[in-house]
């Protein structure tokens, strides 16, 4: 890997992730136990993934994940190091999957432009590993509930069913935004790149 594409990996997920953590702030719907639907906050670490592959992708996601631990001591839910390593690490971590929808190395390195890069990918494929990526968070979120937040499932109701249905919701409403938004962003630079 060459200098240039070294410092465009690294300035790019700066930008990438305070711009993620900075729209994870903006909370359209928070639940009583945690979580919440953010104004598709992950895209811009789904857009760094799929513009530098995996390796980075796994990278900037785990960073991301370590500001929101911070974000999680000061008005989160931290139970045991277990429960922060599901919810936090892992379940943030997991975005770096979208680095698989990234073009293969040596076509991604002939193109400067990171956004590019995206949009070279493909909409189909970000939006499957963007699905994947959020399901895995999600399997970490309802071990996480089933181990630590199982006292706080309605009487009679079983612990799983609990944790799927409580993590899903919001989960699934903010995977929603987050595909409806890339598939704009898609079009936009799709749109952009033709009339260049």
């Amino acid at each position: 890997m060459s200098n240039k594409e070294k410092i465009l990996s690294i300035t790019s997920a700066g930008i990438c992730i305070a711009l993620a953590f900075v729209l994870s702030q903006l909370k359209l719907f928070e639940m009583p136990m945690g979580g919440s639907v953010t104004p598709a906050s992950v895209l811009p670490i789904v857009v760094f993934c799929m513009a530098f592959g995996p390796a980075w992708g796994f990278v900037a996601a785990i960073v991301f994940a370590l500001l929101q631990l911070i974000g999680g001591f000061t008005g989160g839910y931290l139970v045991t190091p277990f429960q922060v390593l599901l919810d936090y690490i892992l379940g943030y971590a997991c975005l770096g999957i979208t680095g698989f929808a990234a073009l293969p190395s040596a076509k991604r390195l002939q193109i400067r432009n990171p956004l590019k890069r995206f949009a070279s990918a493909g909409l189909i494929k970000a939006i499957v590993f963007t699905i994947v990526a959020y399901a895995a968070r999600w399997f970490c979120s309802v071990l996480s509930g089933v181990i630590f937040y199982a006292e706080y499932a309605p009487e009679g109701m079983n612990p799983w069913v609990y944790s799927m249905s409580y993590n899903g919701g919001f989960l699934a409403v903010d995977c929603a935004i987050t595909i409806a938004v890339m598939a704009v962003l898609f079009a936009t630079l799709k749109g952009t790149t033709k009339k260049a």
